[in-house]
């Protein structure tokens, strides 16, 4: 006996063309400003290409939980990432890789934000691109 199951939201195809590049930043204030920063965009560099196939292989009823859950933990523990604690970091740090990673599959043209791009498929003026113009991060 053979189950089907239906479309899954995120699979246009069998898995989405995740990408995550680095991308231009705003200079930051202060040295510690910018060390935090810096540590920040290489963890997502390598955070968010996982985060982001753990998410698309998900099933559809999981997202929604998902998506509160991210929401919850960067808007009541965000502060932790910038200033770590022993209790909360981890869980913080986790939920915005799951957050972000949801946003960049859930948007057309992926996200830009803490130094990093992410997408999960081919858009025009993907930094990705070596034809592309170079998009720079937003500062909002």
């Amino acid at each position: 006996m053979t189950h089907s199951h239906p479309p899954h939201p995120l699979r246009k195809q069998a898995e989405p063309t995740i990408t995550v590049v680095s991308v231009p930043a705003p200079a930051r204030r202060t040295e510690k400003e910018q060390i935090f920063h810096d540590g920040l965009t290489e963890h997502l560099l390598f955070a968010l290409p996982i985060a982001m196939l753990e998410i698309s292989r998900m099933p559809p009823h999981a997202l929604d939980p998902l998506r509160a859950m991210a929401a919850a933990a960067i808007g009541g523990r965000g502060d932790v990432l910038q200033f770590p604690s022993k209790k909360h970091t981890a869980e913080a740090g986790q939920q915005l890789d799951l957050g972000l990673a949801y946003l960049a599959l859930m948007t057309a043209g992926g996200i830009t934000k803490f130094g990093v791009h992410a997408c999960a498929a081919p858009h025009d003026d993907c930094p990705a691109n070596a034809s592309s113009s170079n998009q720079t991060e937003s500062t909002t």
